[in-house]
Parts: C-alpha cells; structure tokens; sequence
C-alpha cells in the first residue's frame, strides 16, 4: 500500500526542540563491530559530543577507512538506554552534532534525533514507540527556519528535480507529510504498515535536506541485527560519498545500540 493511502496525514506535530546536556567532541580510535561481521583492520573512529537521553545518552559517530573513505555513520546508544528512556506524553528531539571528519567526508551536516514515546501520526502506522533519526544535509540553522506547511506551502510543494529522489518514493500532494523545522517526507511506494524499520528521505524548496531511519523500540530490543540496501537517487546535489545500507545492531563488545549508514559510494553532482 502506497502512503497515499493513508489518509495524508502528517507524519508529526510541532515539538519544541530540546538539546540536553553534552561533553566535548572527542576522537577515538577503536574497531566497532564491522555489520556484516567481516573483520577490518583498525579503523578511525570519530565521535561527536555525547547528548544526555533520560538516564542515558546518545552520539553520533563516524568510522573511517585508513584511506580515509567512510565506512559508516550513525547513532550510539548507551548501555541499557531502551529500558532508562523518558516516558512522557511528549516527543524528545535532540540535535546531535556530528565530529567534522563526518563533514569533510560525507554530505552530512548534522543528526536530528526523535525518540517518540507514543510514535506519531498516522494513527496504526507510526504509533509505536520508535526513534527517528534525521541525517540532514543541511544546516541546524536551515533546518530551523523550516516553517509550518501553511506559512510555506510553494516551498514545501516545490519538490526536488527528477533524479534526485528515488523512483520508488511518494508523497501525498497535498502537505500531509510537511512537518516545520524537518521538511517534506518521502516514502517507500512499497511501504504496507505497521512497520518495524523504514528509510524515509526528506525534501524542502527543491533540495533533498534528509535521509531517515525509522525504528521501533520493539524491534532494537529484540537484538535481532537488521540490514538493508535501500533505493538510491540517480542525481546528487554534491559530490561526496553516500550511504547506500541502514543497519540496526548491538555492538557486541559494549551492548551499545546502534543505527547506522554504510557501504558509502562515491557520488559526482549534477
């Protein structure tokens, strides 16, 4: 079933946006669990400040090749974070900062991560307990300034050009998936609810601003590790290495949680 089934409605509400506690930006080296289970040899790891997360905390974190080519980008979890998360009514939308070797090697600017207690519209799609995690190519500021779909309707309905999105994702026409401060929300054509794990893109006044994996509680506690190739534009905006893969795991050396990008591809604009 396509997302125009779905009645249109929007994929989330106005939140207001709260950035907690975090220590400084902090280089490590260290071999993360590779996802296909393929040992490496040792790796730059570089993290970006830890932001606090009810009794936990969450980061972002880039692993390297020795050439210096990414590896894979993503989101630590603390230890037992699923079982010390808030449990209020309301979304907690956290800004991660990436470290800039994720900058200066990727097309990624920064992570805009939601942890959603109660899931969010629409309803029997997206109502489980889940986290969103935003890998925006654009800027905290630009992402910000992003207003409600009624103060910027040809803004939010001027869709990339042809290429620059998948030919496999939709959204309705009628701003059903416009969300302020995130952008316009693209969707698998193939996507049947309920769902478990998902990759979104995002859009806004012609640019593709994000990419996002969409997962429940449920499932990353099932310690089950999920990986999968997702559709891919034709055209890119910058020329960079992309993503192509979205894992979902537990680092088996700390019981980490983990949601990631991998098998990075170099990418020329047009």
């Amino acid at each position: 079933m396509g997302f125009k089934h779905l009645h249109y409605i929007g994929v989330g509400l106005i939140f207001l946006l709260t950035l907690l506690g975090c220590s400084p930006e902090s280089t490590i080296e260290d071999t993360l669990e590779p996802v296909k289970g393929k040992a490496l040899l040792k790796s730059n790891t570089f993290y970006g400040p830890q932001i606090s997360l009810g009794k936990g905390h969450v980061r972002s974190w880039l692993r390297l090749a020795k050439d210096g080519t990414p590896e894979e980008l993503g989101v630590e979890m603390s230890k037992n974070l699923l079982n010390q998360l808030p449990e209020g009514d309301d979304p907690v939308q956290l800004v991660l900062p990436l470290h800039k070797k994720a900058k200066e090697n990727t097309p990624f600017d920064h992570i805009f991560f939601d942890w959603n207690p109660h899931g969010h519209e629409p309803e029997g799609v997206f109502t489980a307990p889940h986290f969103d995690v935003h890998f925006y190519l654009t800027s905290v500021a630009a992402r910000e300034a992003i207003p409600t779909y009624l103060e910027a309707k040809p803004l939010f309905d001027n869709y990339p050009p042809p290429g620059y999105l998948p030919v496999d994702y939709e959204t309705p026409p009628d701003g059903g998936t416009a969300v302020p401060m995130m952008g316009t929300h693209w969707i698998p054509t193939s996507f049947v609810p309920p769902f478990s794990n998902i990759l979104l893109y995002g859009s806004y006044d012609g640019e593709v601003t994000f990419v996002e994996p969409m997962n429940t509680v449920a499932y990353i506690d099932s310690g089950v590790p999920f990986t999968e190739a997702y559709s891919q534009p034709a055209k890119f905006a910058k020329t960079s290495y992309y993503p192509t893969v979205y894992n979902v795991y537990r680092n088996p050396k700390d019981q980490k949680q983990i949601i990631s990008l991998s098998e990075f591809v170099h990418r020329e604009a047009e």
